[in-house]
């Protein structure tokens, strides 16, 4: 068996990341906001709903996809900042807040209560002087704005930085934090993508078939940590190609051939020098970040944190997306071990 053709990779990539946020994550959100809309309601102060998850999920996208499904017939919602802020300069980050939510707020509410959404604090702030800021402005203005209820995605690791820093967590009571899922919700949530490519699992039985399926997928809930992001990279490595003719020219693989999938196993890991895990640290915080804000947080010119951030998307820990780089989730695990493993603090349960 081979390697998938690229062509076939980049498509499936492609097709992962156009799924919907995984259904169990939509009903944690669903059932936490209905709740803490109804204490609202008695009790005007109680006015937001923090969702942690891990820095590899799909944070922003599971609360506006939860707000369409379920909450914009009866509620006004309100989505000032639906992208990240372009950070540059972190003197500038609270205007380009401001300049967002007061151009929405000032408007008169309509005969619906509203919903504001900010969908990820982690956009919002560098680690520097000035450079958290934009959180404290945020922070008082949803302490100020009680007639609206707030709905605010944050990263777990950067829930915690800004409890240190800013103390956010006095502010913010109820907090929900995404359930992790197991491998038969993994399983489901694959299956669409499972059935398009006509994946080969043959065995004799279907009994033994449909044990076999939910064994590799409990498998895969365990070296994922229960992270569906992080089960989908590792479902779409573990996928290899088998061609019909051996000598089948590769221009032709991707018509003539089957996908089979093999045992799921974690990448190989490079290893990490301390200023690695520093930089992989200080990425997490910000779930994606450019090359010179990440320069900025670590204090280092941008020239020193190239040549680091080159090695490390050489290795695949790290990729590049319109000029933001991220952590990839196959090897999330092992960037969490690394880390704790090495006197990093981070808390997420």
């Amino acid at each position: 068996m081979k390697d998938l053709p690229r062509s076939t990779t980049a498509k499936l990539i492609n097709r992962i990341e156009s799924l919907p946020t995984h259904p169990t994550h939509q009903s944690a959100v669903q059932a936490a906001l209905q709740e803490a809309l109804s204490t609202w309601q008695e009790d005007e102060t109680a006015n937001s709903l923090v969702i942690l998850g891990k820095p590899v999920e799909r944070i922003a996208q599971t609360l506006e996809e939860t707000l369409v499904s379920c909450f914009s017939q009866a509620w006004e919602v309100i989505n000032p900042l639906p992208q990240p802020l372009l950070l540059t300069e972190p003197s500038t980050i609270t205007a380009q807040l401001k300049q967002a939510f007061e151009k929405q707020l000032k408007q008169e509410q309509k005969t619906k209560h509203q919903i504001v959404l900010i969908p990820d604090l982690s956009w919002y702030f560098l680690r520097c002087v000035q450079g958290w800021d934009g959180i404290t402005y945020l922070r008082d203005l949803v302490m100020r704005e009680q007639s609206r209820f707030w709905l605010i995605g944050c990263n777990q690791w950067t829930w915690q930085y800004l409890s240190y820093v800013c103390q956010i967590d006095a502010y913010f009571e109820q907090l929900q934090q995404l359930p992790t899922v197991s491998g038969e919700e993994i399983q489901a949530w694959l299956t669409p993508i499972i059935e398009e490519i006509a994946i080969d699992l043959t065995e004799d039985e279907s009994t033994k078939n449909e044990q076999k399926s939910q064994s590799y997928f409990d498998r895969l809930e365990d070296l994922a940590l229960g992270i569906d992001a992080v089960a989908a990279r590792l479902w779409l490595s573990s996928l290899q190609y088998l061609p019909s003719d051996p000598e089948t020219d590769p221009m032709e693989e991707e018509i003539l051939g089957q996908i089979k999938q093999t045992t799921a196993t974690p990448p190989d890991f490079p290893k990490l020098t301390a200023d690695d895990r520093y930089l992989l640290f200080s990425l997490l915080l910000h779930t994606q970040i450019s090359l010179p804000c990440l320069a900025l947080s670590l204090g280092e010119t941008e020239s020193i944190v190239q040549s680091q951030v080159q090695v490390l998307l050489r290795s695949g820990v790290l990729w590049r997306r319109r000029q933001l780089l991220m952590v990839n989730p196959a090897y999330y695990p092992r960037v969490r071990w690394e880390l704790v493993h090495n006197n990093f603090f981070i808390e997420e349960d």
